[in-house]
Formats: C-alpha cells, structure tokens, sequence
C-alpha cells in the first residue's frame, strides 16, 4: 500500500500553514485533495512511515468548524481505507503479514483518519473524545473485515474441493474449524491493538464489546465466524444452517457437503487427522419436506464409535443442518437470520 505523507501536503516542517503555498485555496479543495493521499495497492504490504502525533501540536492552526460525522468511513476517503483494511486482512490470512506488521497497520490507520478529520477542520487532535470515537470506528472496521476474510478463506478453500469433484459450483457447503478459531484470535487481538492506541492517546479504555453489539455493519453475520458462514451457506447458497452460532467446532475439524455428486449427496468429514465420507440418503415425501433435511450428527451415526470421543464434536454437529435447494428455496430458510432451527416438516404447495 502507498500513502503519502498528508502533512507534507498542508504542512511545512516548522507546523505553520502553507495551504496557499501549495495552490490550495478553500475546504473543498482540500478535502479532495486529501482523498487522494489513501492509494491502495492490492499485491503488496507497505509499512506505513507516519510520524508520531501523540503531542497533536502540528494541528494548533486547525479551528473546528463541524463536529466528526456519525461515520467516519462515510466518504470517499474512508470508503478506500475501508477496502484496503479489507485487502490486508485477506493478506494476514494469506500468511503474507504477521501480528506486528498487522499492529503497524493498526495504529497508522488510526493515525490517517485522525490527521485527515482535523483537516477536515472536524477534530483538533487532542480532544479525548474525538479520539476515542476515531479508534472506535477504526477497530469496528478491522473486526468487521477480519470476519470477512475468515469467511472468504474458508469459501476459496471449499471451492478448491469442490472443484476437484465437478458439476455445479453453487451446491456445496464447507466449514474449517481453523478458521473459526483465527478468527476469534484475530479480533482478540485488535482489541488489543485498540487498547494499545487508547493508551497512546489518553482516551480511556475502549468498550469492543459495545462497539460490536451497537453496530450497524451485521447484514452479512456479525463479528464471528459462525453468524458470516450462516450468511454465506444459509442464506445465499441455501444447503447448510447452524441452529446455534455461538456453539464452538471441535479443533481440526472440517467438513465438505455437496448436493450432487452423480445425482448423490455426498459429506465428507476430516477430524483428528482421519477422513470419514458418507452418502447422504435425500428423498421426497409426499406430504412434507422430512427426506429434504437431514442433521449432520445422523449423517454420521456409523461413525460414532471413532468421533464420539472428541471433544465438541457431538453438541457442535447436532447443531448443523444440511438441506437440498429444494428445502432452501421452499421453506425461505434463506430469509432466516442468526440462531434459528430448521423444521423438516413444513410443505407448500406452489
């Protein structure tokens, strides 16, 4: 990623004005300048070079003129910050950046929003509140996009598999543990990376909880990975469903579900290093959709004897419900959202 320096663009080293000196002469002139100042690059990871603004001194010729927006990412310049937080999260779970370079990035882009408000002439830099609101919003969008890419490394994955059987690409359904678990340590730790900026700039303790339960960013699953994966195989592809998404997978676990495999629904199961497959045995009542539907935990019965003993496995799998898209498309399921157990007996006609 590229950002040039945005003090340079409005600032002489000594902190003085040099808005004129630089052919800059109104608000909007500025503004649009600064939008340019945030380029992304999608293949490469760039450590930010910003200087160090704890003291907020280099603002004292910055007089508020309007208070910060609702949504600091409401414009164009926080629209492609947005994207490039998007971008490097799906870098960190590509392995292309580790924790640090991912903190690095943390704290410059809260230090990017926080310079381009005050020239906004929205914040002076050093109000305790305005601070804390610019964190915030900064965190809510890294724990939003940190979902996002867990649920996307996880699609990318499933379609590898899939791929490798054929047919439709729009049957299937896949779900790795792993990336349940990274993803719940990522945002554990860009809580922490929240923490480490309130500190820095004096702003009190940031609530991550709050900012989660109060966000309007949930359209698309919440900050978790479960609610993301229920949106993406629930209500778009419409053949699996989590009746409860707070209940944890077991750990090196996955699975893969297709609905037509030569006209055969097939589930294949990996879990402590063994590989399970099995059949899935759909067939049509007259009077109701029971042959649609079947719990994942049935599927697998033969296979108790060598997965019972797994820790989470049985509360995890009797939570998970694989469905044709005839059912998906019948019973609306595709319209349900968050935790929500699908009734196998429910029919209607045309």
């Amino acid at each position: 990623m590229e950002v040039r320096n945005v003090q340079a663009i409005v600032l002489g080293q000594d902190g003085t004005d040099r808005l004129a000196e630089k052919g800059i002469h109104s608000r909007e002139e500025l503004v649009e300048r600064v939008r340019d100042t945030f380029v992304p690059k999608r293949d490469s990871f760039e450590k930010l070079k910003v200087k160090d603004l704890s003291g907020c001194e280099c603002y004292a010729n910055y007089q508020i003129t309007t208070p910060l927006p609702k949504s600091l990412f409401g414009d164009s310049f926080g629209y492609e910050m947005q994207k490039d937080i998007g971008k490097h999260m799906e870098a960190y779970y590509a392995g292309k950046m580790d924790d640090e370079e991912l903190g690095q990035y943390f704290n410059a882009c809260c230090t990017e929003m926080r310079k381009y408000q005050a020239q906004c002439h929205r914040a002076s830099g050093d109000a305790e509140a305005d601070n804390r609101k610019i964190i915030s919003q900064v965190y809510e969008i890294f724990a939003k996009e940190n979902a996002r890419a867990a649920r996307r490394a996880n699609y990318d994955e499933g379609a590898a598999i899939n791929g490798s059987y054929g047919g439709r690409n729009d049957d299937w359904v896949y779900y790795n543990a792993d990336y349940y678990y990274q993803c719940a340590d990522t945002k554990e730790k860009l809580g922490a990376m929240a923490g480490d900026m309130a500190g820095k700039w004096g702003t009190g303790s940031i609530d991550t909880e709050e900012i989660e339960r109060n966000s309007d960013l949930n359209l698309d699953g919440g900050f978790d990975f479960n609610s993301g994966w229920n949106f993406t195989y629930r209500n778009q592809v419409g053949r699996a469903s989590l009746a409860d998404e707070a209940t944890a997978p077991p750990r090196d676990f996955r699975f893969f579900y297709k609905e037509d495999v030569d006209n055969v629904a097939k589930m294949e199961m990996w879990i402590g290093g063994s590989r399970y497959e099995k059949d899935i045995p759909f067939y049509v009542m007259p009077d109701s959709l029971k042959g649609q539907l079947f719990q994942a935990d049935r599927v697998m019965e033969e296979f108790e004897e060598e997965t019972g003993h797994v820790e989470g496995y049985s509360d995890f799998m009797k939570q998970l419900s694989l469905f044709t898209g005839w059912y998906g498309w019948t019973t609306g399921i595709n319209n349900r959202f968050g935790n929500y157990v699908p009734d196998d007996s429910y029919w209607e006609y045309g």
